[in-house]
């Protein structure tokens, strides 16, 4: 009888061990799966934030490109970018007085030059809209 009562006491406590286990397995995966949910949740809004921006952006865009202020504040963008990026990564700068040397390539741009690209383009843009048989005017 003593060995019995041994026995339904190490069943009970083999018992409880494996509930205690599969509770903490079930704890675990319900864990596991409230987790993933937020993470492709997050993903969602984020995906869903970044279709809204680029819509209001390209809207924005249309509008702009409507107007001749606006193709030439596109134009000013493009060559605002393109300054930025082209000095990316410099760490000296050396001046080149302007009037000393004009036509380097190495000499600050000025705003008579920017003036002479954004014509440039102007023209490229009126060219481009002729040859695709438009007249050339927005």
């Amino acid at each position: 009888s003593a060995d019995a009562s041994a026995d339904a006491e190490n069943k009970r406590k083999v018992d409880a061990a494996l509930a205690s286990a599969e509770s903490h397995k079930i704890a675990a995966h319900a864990k596991a799966e409230a987790e993933a949910d937020a993470i492709l949740t997050k993903a969602r809004a984020e995906a869903e934030a970044i279709r809204l921006k680029a819509t209001a952006e390209a809207e924005r865009a249309e509008l702009l490109s409507r107007t001749k202020l606006g193709q030439q504040e596109a134009l000013l963008s493009q060559y605002a970018h393109m300054v930025v990026e082209s000095n990316r990564g410099v760490e000296k700068v050396v001046y080149l007085d302007p009037s000393v040397n004009r036509e380097s390539p190495f000499a600050l741009g000025s705003l008579q030059n920017l003036n002479n690209d954004l014509h440039s383009l102007t023209r490229l843009g009126i060219a481009s809209n002729q040859a695709n048989g438009g007249n050339g005017e927005s």
